[in-house]
């Protein structure tokens, strides 16, 4: 055998000695997270106790633990079990909690009110390697209590907002309210994934979502210098020249109104059809009357600047959270400062028509939620004994025919009484009068009214009184909902829904049908769709199924174009909201 097979054989030799001998060592496993950083759960427990039942935040600096009495008693219960941190390889679900609380900014509320910086610095240092096994688990217990707190809080703000609407505003809204104090308080901590709970109790509307997108654009913007224009009362139209022009133009692009890649002038001075088209556009928007001239409530819009925009969304964003129509899928809303009725399919809006609302003071509109369920075809109206105070009586101080002219009837003590028997003074005098005004083509109720539930006596009507609904400002009845085109609503909420149908209300209500076949099958019908619900020319419509209604307050939202919404306060309901909201908002 030659020197290099022999060397050849011990390499071999050697290689087999290391395979059978050495290879059969037995591996020494990998530690587990817990073993490298000392984790002990029984021992975590007990700092787990301390934290709840001792002065442990001193050394935390200024927070404030709202539910630390009731997760006192939750864990007592449970014998100081851990309910988050039991093991170390929970630290991405901790992970994900925290950046979930984090991001409270998203809806436009301060991270800073769940506690989110003290939370933040107690999950990175607990982790880090050489902090003693005491110390790890002394602050683990407390981060394990200020993230439960955090929680509870979040969930709350989410499930129904950060204020109580009805505290808030006693007297105008009526909107459905989960109270927090009595419903599932704790139930974010009994839940097997409290991660999965958190992700499925955002609010999940499209409007909520649309406005959260908007906050995010206009934050970008919000430090831009935004310089006021000055309105001089001439107003700027179409063809003229003008010095502002170039303040309008740059304001346009910054809020996305005007495309720089089409719109190719720099610094114009003539208001030109381009610049009038993308006004039009912002008028629209803002609820003012898109003619395209710029005067003193386009200049005053123009003139709001990112930052308010901001607190307005904000604000926006809380009111949608104590009213999710989420879950439902087809309803009929209101929406006050924007003066339109609206029918709301799958979260998209079918079509909105023009409404008046009450007047700011004594007469205000409120939030509410009812069920449409018939409408009143000539309906008769009985007069609130307030308008008979407010509006009657000083309309026959100066019209001793007033009531005559409107075929009022009075009633005194359940008799009618004859009109020429009747003063000014005598029927301010006296709360005993009732006033009911016959149906006719001025009946302030018009041809057709819309019942739903509620205990105000409110409902949504025609109307003689057509001006108004050209009006910015339409906030000018006495509480109920004016609407422009009432037989439009009726259309859409008879369809599959009653015996009636569009035809046969007009011919009702004296209102022109053409086709003779459907004027003689009406005829025939007439009798049976009016039996056991009318009374002289008053019909009841009754519908098979009754449609949600909200009546609710919005100042800002997303068009289903896009376009970011702005209207005015017209109950100035906005500075109330923002005061008591403010040390929740984010920076």
């Amino acid at each position: 055998m030659s020197n290099k097979s022999k060397q050849f054989a011990v390499v071999i030799t050697l290689l087999l000695f290391c395979f059978l001998f050495l290879g059969c060592e037995e591996k020494v496993p990998e530690k587990s997270i817990d073993e490298q950083l000392g984790f002990d759960l029984k021992l975590y427990e007990i700092n787990l106790k301390d934290a709840l039942n001792n002065n442990a935040w001193s050394t935390l600096g200024n927070i404030k633990i709202e539910s630390l009495d009731s997760l006192k008693s939750f864990y007592a219960a449970k014998n100081y079990n851990a309910l988050l941190i039991k093991t170390l390889a929970s630290k991405p679900m901790l992970d994900s909690l925290i950046a979930i609380i984090g991001n409270a900014e998203k809806h436009g509320l301060n991270p800073e009110r769940y506690n989110y910086s003290t939370i933040k610095n107690l999950f990175a240092s607990s982790f880090k390697n050489g902090l003693q096994p005491e110390q790890r688990l002394k602050q683990l217990s407390r981060l394990e209590v200020l993230l439960i707190d955090a929680i509870i809080k979040y969930s709350s703000d989410m499930r129904h907002g950060v204020l109580n609407p009805r505290m808030l505003y006693e007297k105008t809204h009526f909107l459905p309210v989960n109270d927090s104090l009595n419903t599932k308080f704790l139930e974010p901590v009994n839940q097997n994934n409290i991660l999965l709970y958190l992700e499925n109790i955002q609010p999940k509307s499209k409007i909520y979502k649309d406005l959260q997108n908007t906050l995010v654009r206009f934050r970008k913007i919000e430090s831009v210098d935004w310089q006021p224009i000055i309105f001089t009362d001439k107003k700027i139209e179409a063809g003229q020249s003008s010095d502002k022009i170039t303040e309008v133009y740059k304001k346009l692009i910054i809020l996305g109104l005007l495309d720089t890649l089409t719109y190719k002038t720099k610094d114009p001075v003539v208001y030109d059809s381009v610049l009038v088209n993308s006004i039009k556009t912002f008028q629209r928007i803002n609820g003012l009357v898109d003619d395209g001239v710029i005067g003193k409530g386009t200049i005053e819009r123009l003139n709001i600047t990112p930052k308010q925009y901001v607190e307005k969304i904000k604000l926006n964003l809380e009111r949608l959270r104590w009213s999710d129509y989420s879950d439902t899928t087809k309803y009929i809303l209101v929406n006050i400062p924007d003066f339109k009725v609206m029918a709301i399919e799958n979260q998209k809006s079918l079509f909105e028509i023009k409404a008046c609302a009450g007047r700011k003071n004594n007469w205000q509109t409120v939030t509410m939620y009812g069920q449409l369920s018939y409408f009143v075809l000539n309906p008769t109206w009985s007069v609130p004994k307030s308008i008979i105070k407010e509006e009657i009586v000083n309309g026959l101080r100066s019209d001793s025919s007033y009531l005559k002219k409107r075929n009022f009837r009075v009633y005194k003590a359940g008799q009618r009484i004859s009109l020429d028997e009747l003063n000014a003074k005598d029927l301010a005098s006296s709360n005993s009068y009732t006033l009911i005004q016959d149906p006719g083509a001025g009946n302030a109720l018009g041809k057709i009214k819309f019942m739903f539930t509620n205990p105000f006596g409110i409902y949504l009507h025609d109307t003689p009184t057509r001006a108004p609904f050209g009006y910015v400002n339409r906030a000018v009845s006495h509480g109920c909902v004016r609407v422009e085109k009432p037989m439009q609503l009726a259309d859409y909420l008879l369809k599959d829904n009653s015996k009636w149908n569009l035809d046969f209300l007009k011919i009702e209500i004296g209102q022109k049908v053409d086709d003779p076949e459907i004027k003689s099958k009406f005829a025939s019908l007439r009798d049976s769709l009016r039996k056991g619900s009318s009374y002289g020319v008053t019909t009841e419509v009754k519908l098979t199924k009754k449609i949600p209604l909200f009546i609710n307050y919005y100042t800002t939202w997303v068009d289903e174009d896009g376009f970011f919404n702005y209207r005015d306060d017209v109950y100035s309901r906005d500075p109330i909201l923002l005061e008591n909201l403010k040390p929740a908002l984010s920076k």
